[in-house]
Protein backbone atom coordinates (compact mmCIF):
# COMPACT_ATOMS: atom_id res chain seq x y z
CA UNK A 1 0.00 0.00 0.00
CA UNK A 2 2.64 2.41 0.66
CA UNK A 3 4.46 1.82 -2.46
CA UNK A 4 1.28 2.40 -4.09
CA UNK A 5 1.24 6.02 -3.04
CA UNK A 6 4.60 7.05 -3.29
CA UNK A 7 3.40 5.94 -6.81
CA UNK A 8 0.32 8.12 -7.03
CA UNK A 9 2.26 11.00 -5.56
CA UNK A 10 5.22 10.87 -7.77
CA UNK A 11 3.11 10.61 -10.46
CA UNK A 12 0.75 13.99 -9.31
CA UNK A 13 4.15 15.65 -8.81
CA UNK A 14 5.68 15.38 -12.36
CA UNK A 15 2.16 14.78 -14.66
CA UNK A 16 2.40 18.39 -15.26
CA UNK A 17 6.10 18.37 -16.49
CA UNK A 18 4.98 15.69 -19.72
CA UNK A 19 4.32 16.70 -23.02
CA UNK A 20 3.37 15.14 -26.17
CA UNK A 21 6.00 15.47 -29.02
CA UNK A 22 4.60 15.90 -32.46
CA UNK A 23 6.53 16.76 -35.44
CA UNK A 24 5.24 16.89 -39.22
CA UNK A 25 7.16 16.99 -43.10
CA UNK A 26 6.13 16.70 -46.45
CA UNK A 27 7.59 14.57 -48.45
CA UNK A 28 7.00 13.57 -52.13
CA UNK A 29 6.62 9.89 -52.61
CA UNK A 30 6.42 8.46 -56.44
CA UNK A 31 5.00 11.57 -57.42
CA UNK A 32 2.68 12.24 -54.49
CA UNK A 33 3.09 14.52 -52.17
CA UNK A 34 3.14 12.21 -48.28
CA UNK A 35 2.46 13.82 -44.63
CA UNK A 36 4.53 12.13 -42.30
CA UNK A 37 3.35 12.69 -38.50
CA UNK A 38 5.36 11.01 -35.92
CA UNK A 39 4.57 11.38 -32.13
CA UNK A 40 6.78 10.78 -28.90
CA UNK A 41 6.97 11.96 -25.27
CA UNK A 42 8.96 14.65 -23.63
CA UNK A 43 9.42 16.38 -20.42
CA UNK A 44 10.19 20.20 -19.55
CA UNK A 45 14.02 20.51 -17.97
CA UNK A 46 13.38 24.64 -17.27
CA UNK A 47 11.46 26.84 -15.93
CA UNK A 48 11.94 28.43 -19.48
CA UNK A 49 9.73 26.08 -21.24
CA UNK A 50 13.24 24.09 -22.73
CA UNK A 51 11.97 20.42 -23.40
CA UNK A 52 14.16 17.48 -23.70
CA UNK A 53 12.89 14.24 -26.09
CA UNK A 54 14.19 11.90 -28.38
CA UNK A 55 14.42 10.85 -32.06
CA UNK A 56 12.35 14.30 -33.25
CA UNK A 57 11.28 13.73 -36.62
CA UNK A 58 14.58 15.11 -38.69
CA UNK A 59 13.87 18.44 -41.53
CA UNK A 60 10.27 18.53 -40.10
CA UNK A 61 8.35 21.18 -41.17
CA UNK A 62 6.86 21.97 -37.69
CA UNK A 63 7.17 21.10 -34.20
CA UNK A 64 4.76 21.40 -31.34
CA UNK A 65 4.19 19.90 -28.00
CA UNK A 66 0.38 19.31 -26.31
CA UNK A 67 0.49 20.37 -22.79
CA UNK A 68 -2.96 19.70 -20.73
CA UNK A 69 -4.79 19.82 -24.00
CA UNK A 70 -3.58 22.96 -25.78
CA UNK A 71 -1.25 23.19 -28.49
CA UNK A 72 2.35 24.79 -27.70
CA UNK A 73 4.65 25.40 -31.40
CA UNK A 74 8.40 24.99 -30.55
CA UNK A 75 11.64 25.81 -31.46
CA UNK A 76 14.84 23.72 -32.02
CA UNK A 77 17.50 24.81 -29.58
CA UNK A 78 19.91 21.86 -30.54
CA UNK A 79 19.83 18.04 -31.75
CA UNK A 80 22.56 15.44 -30.45
CA UNK A 81 22.36 12.67 -33.06
CA UNK A 82 25.12 10.44 -31.38
CA UNK A 83 21.88 9.77 -28.99
CA UNK A 84 19.55 10.65 -30.64
CA UNK A 85 18.57 13.80 -28.26
CA UNK A 86 16.60 16.73 -28.81
CA UNK A 87 16.08 19.96 -27.00
CA UNK A 88 13.18 21.74 -27.69
CA UNK A 89 11.93 25.67 -26.66
CA UNK A 90 8.38 26.67 -26.76
CA UNK A 91 7.30 29.86 -28.40
CA UNK A 92 4.96 31.07 -25.72
CA UNK A 93 5.34 29.07 -22.13
CA UNK A 94 2.22 27.14 -20.60
CA UNK A 95 0.26 29.14 -17.73
CA UNK A 96 1.51 26.51 -15.46
CA UNK A 97 3.85 23.67 -15.14
CA UNK A 98 6.49 21.89 -13.81
CA UNK A 99 9.98 20.96 -14.81
CA UNK A 100 12.57 17.69 -13.90
CA UNK A 101 15.68 18.96 -12.34
CA UNK A 102 18.84 17.07 -12.73
CA UNK A 103 22.86 17.31 -12.48
CA UNK A 104 25.82 16.31 -13.84
CA UNK A 105 26.97 14.57 -10.73
CA UNK A 106 23.89 12.88 -9.66
CA UNK A 107 24.41 9.68 -8.75
CA UNK A 108 22.79 6.52 -10.70
CA UNK A 109 20.01 3.52 -9.08
CA UNK A 110 21.15 0.23 -8.28
CA UNK A 111 20.38 -2.70 -9.91
CA UNK A 112 17.26 -4.21 -8.38
CA UNK A 113 15.55 -0.38 -7.78
CA UNK A 114 12.18 0.39 -8.63
CA UNK A 115 11.57 2.40 -11.52
CA UNK A 116 8.40 4.69 -12.35
CA UNK A 117 8.16 5.91 -15.76
CA UNK A 118 5.74 8.84 -16.65
CA UNK A 119 4.49 8.43 -20.46
CA UNK A 120 2.72 9.87 -23.38
CA UNK A 121 1.58 6.94 -25.21
CA UNK A 122 -0.22 7.80 -28.52
CA UNK A 123 -3.15 9.83 -27.78
CA UNK A 124 -3.89 8.13 -24.40
CA UNK A 125 -3.85 10.87 -21.57
CA UNK A 126 -0.77 10.74 -19.59
CA UNK A 127 0.32 7.67 -17.35
CA UNK A 128 2.18 6.12 -15.13
CA UNK A 129 4.18 2.64 -15.65
CA UNK A 130 6.25 0.63 -13.36
CA UNK A 131 9.45 -1.30 -13.73
CA UNK A 132 12.77 -2.65 -12.55
CA UNK A 133 16.32 -0.86 -12.86
CA UNK A 134 18.19 -4.63 -14.54
CA UNK A 135 21.29 -4.05 -15.37
CA UNK A 136 23.88 -1.28 -17.42
CA UNK A 137 24.87 -2.27 -20.75
CA UNK A 138 27.27 -1.09 -23.16
CA UNK A 139 25.75 -2.97 -26.34
CA UNK A 140 23.17 -4.82 -27.52
CA UNK A 141 23.97 -7.08 -30.30
CA UNK A 142 26.78 -5.79 -32.53
CA UNK A 143 25.25 -2.30 -31.84
CA UNK A 144 27.30 -0.62 -29.60
CA UNK A 145 25.83 1.93 -27.50
CA UNK A 146 27.30 5.47 -27.74
CA UNK A 147 27.78 5.43 -23.48
CA UNK A 148 25.97 3.02 -20.69
CA UNK A 149 22.23 2.22 -21.05
CA UNK A 150 20.42 1.24 -18.22
CA UNK A 151 18.01 -1.99 -19.55
CA UNK A 152 14.91 -1.71 -17.92
CA UNK A 153 11.45 -3.85 -17.34
CA UNK A 154 9.61 -0.77 -18.26
CA UNK A 155 7.63 -2.21 -21.24
CA UNK A 156 7.02 0.65 -23.52
CA UNK A 157 5.26 1.24 -26.52
CA UNK A 158 4.75 3.91 -29.35
CA UNK A 159 5.49 7.33 -28.39
CA UNK A 160 6.37 6.14 -24.74
CA UNK A 161 10.12 6.99 -26.21
CA UNK A 162 11.56 10.27 -24.34
CA UNK A 163 9.41 10.06 -21.19
CA UNK A 164 11.57 10.34 -17.97
CA UNK A 165 12.21 7.90 -15.40
CA UNK A 166 12.12 8.30 -11.50
CA UNK A 167 13.17 6.42 -8.89
CA UNK A 168 10.92 5.98 -6.12
CA UNK A 169 12.48 8.52 -3.73
CA UNK A 170 11.41 10.93 -6.87
CA UNK A 171 15.08 10.75 -7.85
CA UNK A 172 15.17 11.43 -11.77
CA UNK A 173 17.26 8.47 -13.11
CA UNK A 174 17.28 9.10 -16.88
CA UNK A 175 15.11 9.37 -20.61
CA UNK A 176 13.75 6.46 -21.97
CA UNK A 177 15.83 5.96 -24.86
CA UNK A 178 14.84 2.72 -26.90
CA UNK A 179 11.89 0.53 -27.00
CA UNK A 180 11.83 -3.34 -26.90
CA UNK A 181 8.47 -4.70 -26.63
CA UNK A 182 9.14 -8.39 -28.40
CA UNK A 183 11.59 -8.90 -24.76
CA UNK A 184 9.19 -6.77 -22.33
CA UNK A 185 12.42 -4.33 -21.73
CA UNK A 186 13.81 -0.77 -22.86
CA UNK A 187 16.82 0.97 -22.67
CA UNK A 188 17.23 4.52 -20.48
CA UNK A 189 19.82 7.10 -21.19
CA UNK A 190 21.26 8.07 -17.52
CA UNK A 191 20.45 11.15 -15.86
CA UNK A 192 24.19 11.67 -15.98
CA UNK A 193 24.61 11.41 -20.14
CA UNK A 194 21.41 13.49 -19.99
CA UNK A 195 22.73 16.45 -18.09
CA UNK A 196 26.03 16.40 -20.29
CA UNK A 197 23.82 16.56 -23.78
CA UNK A 198 21.43 19.10 -22.30
CA UNK A 199 24.35 21.83 -20.94
CA UNK A 200 25.94 21.69 -24.44
CA UNK A 201 22.65 21.72 -26.18
CA UNK A 202 21.70 24.94 -23.99
CA UNK A 203 25.30 26.21 -24.14
CA UNK A 204 26.03 25.48 -27.95
CA UNK A 205 23.13 23.98 -29.82
CA UNK A 206 25.51 21.03 -30.66
CA UNK A 207 27.30 18.53 -28.24
CA UNK A 208 31.10 18.30 -29.23
CA UNK A 209 32.44 14.78 -27.70
CA UNK A 210 35.43 13.70 -26.83
CA UNK A 211 38.59 11.39 -28.71
CA UNK A 212 41.33 9.73 -27.66
CA UNK A 213 42.93 9.05 -31.13
CA UNK A 214 43.20 5.58 -30.61
CA UNK A 215 41.65 1.79 -31.39
CA UNK A 216 42.02 -1.19 -29.09
CA UNK A 217 41.27 -4.98 -28.97
CA UNK A 218 40.29 -7.47 -26.50
CA UNK A 219 42.85 -10.08 -25.84
CA UNK A 220 42.90 -12.98 -23.26
CA UNK A 221 44.94 -12.78 -20.58
CA UNK A 222 46.66 -15.58 -18.41
CA UNK A 223 44.03 -15.47 -15.66
CA UNK A 224 41.30 -16.14 -18.59
CA UNK A 225 40.07 -12.21 -18.18
CA UNK A 226 40.16 -9.81 -21.05
CA UNK A 227 43.00 -7.11 -21.30
CA UNK A 228 41.91 -4.08 -23.56
CA UNK A 229 45.61 -3.73 -25.30
CA UNK A 230 45.72 -0.59 -27.92
CA UNK A 231 46.21 -1.52 -31.58
CA UNK A 232 47.12 1.60 -33.02
CA UNK A 233 47.86 5.34 -31.78
CA UNK A 234 47.43 8.86 -32.82
CA UNK A 235 50.69 10.48 -33.73
CA UNK A 236 50.75 12.99 -31.02
CA UNK A 237 49.93 10.73 -28.11
CA UNK A 238 52.19 8.98 -25.28
CA UNK A 239 50.52 5.66 -25.83
CA UNK A 240 52.09 2.78 -27.41
CA UNK A 241 50.75 -0.23 -29.40
CA UNK A 242 50.39 -3.01 -27.19
CA UNK A 243 49.98 -0.76 -24.03
CA UNK A 244 47.39 -2.56 -21.68
CA UNK A 245 44.70 -0.08 -20.65
CA UNK A 246 43.81 -0.43 -16.83
CA UNK A 247 42.23 2.29 -15.87
CA UNK A 248 40.87 5.86 -18.15
CA UNK A 249 40.55 8.63 -15.20
CA UNK A 250 38.86 6.89 -12.17
CA UNK A 251 37.44 4.50 -14.80
CA UNK A 252 38.34 1.13 -14.30
CA UNK A 253 38.69 -0.79 -18.25
CA UNK A 254 37.27 -4.27 -17.94
CA UNK A 255 35.43 -4.21 -21.09
CA UNK A 256 35.19 -2.36 -24.48
CA UNK A 257 32.18 -0.37 -23.08
CA UNK A 258 34.37 1.41 -20.47
CA UNK A 259 36.21 3.20 -23.31
CA UNK A 260 32.88 4.14 -24.73
CA UNK A 261 32.20 5.65 -21.99
CA UNK A 262 35.06 7.39 -20.88
CA UNK A 263 35.35 8.96 -24.33
CA UNK A 264 31.77 10.07 -23.73
CA UNK A 265 32.01 12.22 -20.70
CA UNK A 266 35.45 13.83 -21.77
CA UNK A 267 35.96 17.30 -22.64
CA UNK A 268 38.10 18.23 -25.65
CA UNK A 269 40.80 19.91 -25.03
CA UNK A 270 41.39 18.56 -21.69
CA UNK A 271 44.04 16.18 -20.17
CA UNK A 272 43.14 12.94 -18.64
CA UNK A 273 45.27 10.11 -17.44
CA UNK A 274 45.43 6.74 -18.24
CA UNK A 275 47.03 4.08 -16.33
CA UNK A 276 48.52 1.35 -18.41
CA UNK A 277 50.43 -1.96 -18.02
CA UNK A 278 53.77 -1.83 -20.79
CA UNK A 279 56.02 -4.63 -20.35
CA UNK A 280 54.76 -6.01 -16.64
CA UNK A 281 55.54 -2.20 -15.72
CA UNK A 282 52.30 0.23 -15.15
CA UNK A 283 52.44 3.77 -16.29
CA UNK A 284 50.25 6.92 -15.85
CA UNK A 285 50.28 8.62 -19.08
CA UNK A 286 48.43 12.42 -19.85
CA UNK A 287 46.45 11.79 -22.64
CA UNK A 288 44.97 15.29 -24.24
CA UNK A 289 41.62 14.74 -25.28
CA UNK A 290 40.41 15.86 -29.15
CA UNK A 291 37.23 16.38 -30.72
CA UNK A 292 35.78 13.26 -31.91
CA UNK A 293 35.88 12.95 -36.28
CA UNK A 294 32.55 14.56 -37.41
CA UNK A 295 32.38 11.11 -39.39
CA UNK A 296 33.31 8.98 -36.99
CA UNK A 297 31.31 7.36 -34.37
CA UNK A 298 32.70 6.90 -30.65
CA UNK A 299 32.33 3.02 -31.09
CA UNK A 300 34.79 3.11 -33.91
CA UNK A 301 37.63 2.63 -31.96
CA UNK A 302 36.92 -0.03 -30.33
CA UNK A 303 37.32 -3.55 -32.03
CA UNK A 304 36.35 -6.38 -30.37
CA UNK A 305 37.71 -10.39 -31.74
CA UNK A 306 34.91 -12.02 -31.12
CA UNK A 307 31.81 -10.79 -33.19
CA UNK A 308 28.26 -11.50 -32.78
CA UNK A 309 26.74 -12.61 -36.41
CA UNK A 310 24.50 -10.85 -37.43
CA UNK A 311 21.49 -13.78 -37.27
CA UNK A 312 22.46 -13.37 -33.32
CA UNK A 313 21.86 -9.49 -33.07
CA UNK A 314 18.26 -7.72 -33.31
CA UNK A 315 16.92 -5.04 -35.80
CA UNK A 316 15.16 -3.49 -33.25
CA UNK A 317 17.52 -1.31 -32.08
CA UNK A 318 17.75 -0.33 -35.50
CA UNK A 319 13.84 -0.19 -35.55
CA UNK A 320 13.34 2.12 -32.75
CA UNK A 321 15.76 3.65 -32.32
CA UNK A 322 16.54 5.27 -36.16
CA UNK A 323 14.34 8.66 -35.27
CA UNK A 324 13.21 8.30 -39.27
CA UNK A 325 11.85 4.27 -39.50
CA UNK A 326 8.58 5.36 -37.34
CA UNK A 327 5.24 7.01 -37.17
CA UNK A 328 6.13 7.47 -33.28
CA UNK A 329 8.85 7.22 -31.23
Amino acid sequence: MSSQLRVQELFQKYENSLVRVKATRQDLVDGKTKRLLKMGSGFFVSKDGHILTTGVLQNADRVWVEHKSKYFLTETIGTDSLCNLTLLKTLEKPEEFNYVSFSSDQSGAQVGSFLLGITCALEFEIGPTIGLLQSNESSFGSTLFPTKMLRTSLSLGPGEVGSPVFDLNGNFIGITYAALPDLRSSFILSAKSCARIRDELLLSGNVDYGWFGITVSRTINKQNGFNIEIKSVGDNSKLEKGDVILKIGNTEILERGDIVESTFFARPGTFIEFLIKRADKKLTVPVRVSSRPSKSRIGDSVKDEKKLSKSESSDLIEKFINPDSNKSN
